[in-house]
């Protein structure tokens, strides 16, 4: 019955903007923890960085936008959160993958487009 991945993953880059900018965290260090340090610790060598050469994965953030964590209002099939109730500000308000706008206010755009990708 349990679900693969983990309930809330999708709060993270909220979750590293409101903490992060409560201690005084620049966006370059937020960003160096979640983008480009993960790329070069999984050896996927086209991301993590805005630079020729580099997929064009972004994310738009709305930084004053505050709202409440509910896992009934999730896009995860997990149904929990371990964030439930936490306030956060920094909401994800536009994605795009390898230059394309997959997610804008709320609503998930298309068809799954995810692709593997071998560690280098």
């Amino acid at each position: 019955m349990a679900k693969s991945g983990f309930g809330g993953t999708e709060y993270l880059l909220s979750g590293v903007f409101s903490e992060g900018r409560k201690r005084g965290m620049s966006y370059n260090h937020m960003a160096k923890l979640l983008s480009w340090n993960p790329s070069r610790r999984f050896g996927l060598l086209q991301k993590g960085d805005i630079a020729i050469g580099y997929d064009a994965d972004l994310v738009l953030v709305d930084p004053n936008e505050t709202f409440v964590v509910r896992a009934a209002e999730s896009k995860s099939q997990q149904g929990y959160t371990p964030f439930e109730g936490v306030e956060l500000t920094g909401r994800v308000k536009s994605t795009f993958l390898r230059g394309n706008l997959i997610y804008n206010n709320g609503q998930v755009l298309g068809s799954p487009t995810g692709r593997y990708l071998k560690r280098c």
